[in-house]
């Protein structure tokens, strides 16, 4: 019998196919509770992350290739130590590398100790290396807020790390994203101007491929003047960035990101999860829940 697939081109002009140098998991905003506590009153955060976890499983089972797992903050939603240690567990379970940034509703100190080893108060500048391919997570959380500051002396750090390029580039990895906000509570809960201001100053010109960040709970894309931003959803929760104007609006629904790299450049995927989650609304602010929000904040 004729084998007629050694006739077939495997490209449409006959290139080989293309295969990516590395492939990354990006999964962000877990926000694990203590257990028994559903979070927002109505989500199973661990339901999630292990349907989640159930995806990366899959893929691996059936041969994909998977060099990491990226948890870019809100792990937790209150710092819970044991949250922390279940997540360590889903998440380790996969064998996998993980890589952890800290988030806004996480406690520093507690993640440090529990997932990183280390007793350190102040922020951290990881430096991980995965073949020749830099991955390089900042901290842009302060202690008690929801916004995100990059303290300058973080920043130096930046520098020095990056003005030795990797030989596969660098992927550089925080919480806060670095873009403008869908929603009126993350315009207020955002990274500063200025820390994203110094951000796009600090990776120009350097071998930064791409900028990885959650906080948003929506996968978004943009620029950082000339490094491309992926932004991932959160494993729980999704905003809605159609709600009415100067309301809040999210629904029960998960989501990670595949992150490819390439030779000559990237893709990122982004793989739903919605049915998992019995996807509904889970709160919606008017124009006067949302300033009560802010106003608690303030206080």
């Amino acid at each position: 019998m004729t084998d007629d697939r050694a006739a077939v081109p495997p490209t449409p002009d006959g290139s080989a196919v293309e295969r990516p140098t590395h492939r990354l998991i990006h999964l962000s905003d877990t926000h694990l509770t203590e257990i028994g506590v559903k979070y927002n009153g109505v989500i199973d955060a661990d339901a999630a992350l292990a349907t989640a976890a159930g995806l990366v499983r899959g893929a691996l089972d059936a041969g994909v290739t998977i060099d990491a797992v990226i948890a870019s903050g809100d792990l937790t939603d209150t710092g819970d130590p044991d949250a922390y240690r279940r997540l360590s567990t889903a998440l380790g379970d996969l064998g996998l590398p993980v890589i952890w940034a800290v988030g806004n509703h996480d406690v520093r100190v507690t993640l440090h100790e529990q997932l990183l080893g280390r007793s350190d108060t102040e922020p951290v500048l990881q430096v991980h290396r995965i073949g020749g391919l830099r991955i390089v997570v900042l901290d842009s959380t302060v202690p008690g807020r929801g916004d995100g500051v990059l303290a300058a002396d973080h920043l130096a750090a930046l520098g020095d790390e990056l003005a030795t390029p990797a030989d596969d580039g660098t992927v550089v990895v925080l919480h806060h994203a670095p873009l403008p906000a869908p929603s009126p509570l993350l315009e207020y809960f955002a990274l500063h101007r200025a820390s994203r201001a110094a951000l796009r100053d600090a990776v120009a010109d350097t071998d930064v491929r791409l900028v990885l960040a959650g906080h948003h709970h929506l996968a978004r894309s943009g620029m950082l003047r000339q490094v491309p931003v992926a932004v991932a959803g959160s494993a729980a929760i999704r905003t809605d960035p159609l709600a009415p104007r100067g309301t809040e609006r999210t629904v029960a629904a998960g989501s990670l990101n595949l992150v490819e790299l390439f030779a000559d450049g990237h893709a990122v995927s982004v793989i739903p999860f919605d049915e998992a989650l019995g996807a509904g609304q889970a709160f919606h602010l008017d124009q006067a829940g949302t300033d009560a929000v802010i106003r608690r904040h303030l206080a």
